[in-house]
């Protein structure tokens, strides 16, 4: 990471929260919490910014709390209940009308805060409308975003308000940064496994690793992409038809792909093997043991994205490496994306590992470039 920038973000966390006593403090958090059935599945976005939340209700700030949900602007009401059930110092205040929710603001006492509505129900959040991100802003004396994996957008509510108000990171974003900046320059021998649907999203970041001299492990739909252009049959496999691969890239000596593949009827079958009529849904069982021996003679591991066709239960791949991995001695590890998080979850293994972060695309594009739109509309 380029130091001056490092330095810049050093500065930008918060100040002694006491310092903000009786500040109207709008605080950027990403609450996009899976809901299942009504009913909250994952908890770990919310639960990591409890403790400062506490903290400033207790030093006497009256908080703003914005967060998005969902894809197509719906209602924060269940996540709304959940949080005033876990900290009854807030309020939803279920209404776009900012007259309306700058006189809710206006009753706070010390300690109070209000919860707005999802910020993606008001026209120009993802367009970053100046004229929204000032009305944001006009809500408080300053701004902390404590919502790194949002940070890759250049959204109001992220890069908007920081150029109205007085900024600062969170210390779940410190905590974030201060641990991405180490996996920059992994310790090596390193092993960065990316998996997912979309190749084009992460072409940069996985060729900047390659001339790191890192090995990277390409899973999931994107590896089918490399296979195509290598000229192998993937049957009719999800892949890419937009993107142009370079030779250099896809016969890369440290980029690695599966050597055998789970089909979509169950049946195991080598890469070079998959039939006309197959759909490919996850790696087999030889490339995860092959994948589990450079796991134990790593330093560094970054582990990204599903190896299978996850939302249709193909885990296999996934849940193999990534309990590997949580019971690999004298190994610095580092995971991200929902997903990925979501089945360590459910493995019980988020302890095991060095960091956990909490931003899919931020996580890939921080490490790919050592910067976020949300870092520099703070430290700018």
């Amino acid at each position: 990471m380029d130091s001056t920038l490092h330095t810049k973000w050093k500065e930008c966390g918060v100040p002694d929260v006491h310092t903000l006593k009786n500040k109207h403090v709008i605080v950027r958090v990403d609450w996009n919490m899976p809901i299942i059935d009504g009913v909250i599945t994952d908890t770990s976005r919310f639960d990591v910014t409890v403790p400062f939340l506490k903290e400033l209700s207790v030093a006497g700030a009256k908080i703003i709390i914005l967060t998005h949900f969902g894809e197509k602007g719906e209602s924060l009401q269940v996540i709304a209940t959940h949080v005033m059930r876990a900290l009854p110092f807030i309020s939803f205040i279920p209404t776009l009308v900012f007259e309306d929710i700058q006189k809710s603001i206006s009753k706070c006492k010390e300690g109070d805060g209000i919860l707005l509505e999802n910020v993606r129900m008001w026209k120009g959040e993802t367009e970053n409308i100046p004229s929204l991100a000032r009305s944001f802003a006009s809500l408080g004396d300053v701004f902390i975003n404590d919502a790194f994996s949002v940070s890759h957008r250049e959204h109001a509510s992220v890069v908007g308000i920081p150029k109205s108000l007085l900024s600062y990171f969170g210390p779940t974003f410190m905590r974030e940064l201060e641990h991405l900046q180490n996996a920059l320059h992994p310790e090596k021998p390193a092993l960065m496994i990316i998996g997912g649907a979309k190749i084009a999203t992460k072409l940069r970041l996985i060729e900047k690793y390659l001339n790191l001299g890192v090995q990277v492990f390409v899973g999931g739909a994107m590896v089918h992409t490399i296979w195509k252009a290598r000229g192998i049959e993937i049957g009719k496999s999800l892949y890419d038809e937009t993107q142009n691969l370079s030779e250099t890239f896809i016969h890369h000596p440290l980029l690695l792909t599966p050597s055998d593949v789970i089909l979509s009827n169950g049946n195991r079958v080598l890469y070079h093997a998959i039939p006309k009529d197959g759909v490919v849904v996850d790696c087999g069982s030889e490339t995860t043991e092959a994948l589990a021996t450079i796991i134990h003679n790593a330093k560094t591991v970054i582990f990204n994205g599903p190896l299978g066709l996850y939302e249709k239960g193909w885990l296999h791949g996934s849940e193999h490496i990534l309990t590997t991995l949580a019971h690999t001695e004298d190994i610095t590890s580092y995971i991200g994306g929902g997903d990925t998080v979501s089945i360590a979850h459910s493995l019980h293994l988020l302890k095991k590992f060095t960091f956990v972060s909490l931003g899919g695309g931020a996580m890939l594009d921080f490490l790919a470039s050592g910067t976020l739109p949300g870092i520099d509309a703070v430290t700018k």
